[in-house]
């Protein structure tokens, strides 16, 4: 993985409310949409949607459009690249 990848990562988690949104579509397994993400982290959905969409750019969720509804899934394997390098990084 690439240190700018990393640093896009980190720094799309490193806001408060885009980690929560990043958590709450981690723990749907099925996919969330972005009316239950805004809804489940108390953020309204033009704001939800910025972060969304922030956090897609870093490669940390993909989403798919069915209708008017858009559903979010993680990237868990994005996030095992920047777990693992990570710990593979020098003391």
């Amino acid at each position: 993985m690439e240190k700018m990848d990393v640093v896009a990562k980190l720094s799309a988690l490193a806001q408060p409310t885009r980690l929560e949104i990043f958590l709450a579509i981690a723990s749907a397994p099925n996919g969330i949409t972005s009316t239950d993400v805004a809804e489940q982290t108390d953020t309204l959905p033009n704001n939800a949607s910025v972060h969304l969409s922030i956090l897609r750019n870093a490669g940390l969720v993909r989403s798919s459009k069915s209708g008017r509804s858009v559903t979010y899934r993680a990237e868990l394997d994005a996030l095992r690249s920047l777990s693992d390098f990570l710990r593979s990084a020098p003391d």
